[in-house]
């Protein structure tokens, strides 16, 4: 049984998707909170209610924002992954070519 399968272009594709995820996902969440931003302003305006329904929703926002971040370091994680492998692999086999 193999200890090792590894399909470099695989892996580089997949943090290419997890990096476009993040991209999509933080774009959404700008629109939603454009979106709740004018709802409070003129569709539910009240002394309290919608203020910090609007507070909430920033913290949200903010909240959601910073935990997709880390889908770009995942990403990054997985291209030095590959990276580092394809290259180990080359240097092992140059060793045993001379």
């Amino acid at each position: 049984m193999a200890n090792l399968n590894v399909a470099y272009q695989e892996m580089r594709d997949a943090a290419t998707r997890l990096t476009t995820g993040q991209d999509e996902i933080t774009t959404k969440l700008n629109e939603l909170k454009g979106f709740i931003e004018s709802l409070i302003s003129s569709g539910f305006v009240t002394d309290q209610a919608s203020v910090a329904f609007g507070e909430s929703y920033r913290q949200f926002t903010q909240g959601a924002t910073d935990t997709v971040a880390a889908l770009t370091n995942l990403g990054q994680y997985l291209r030095t992954a590959a990276t580092t492998l394809e290259d180990a692999d080359t240097q092992l086999a140059s060793g045993l070519r001379g």
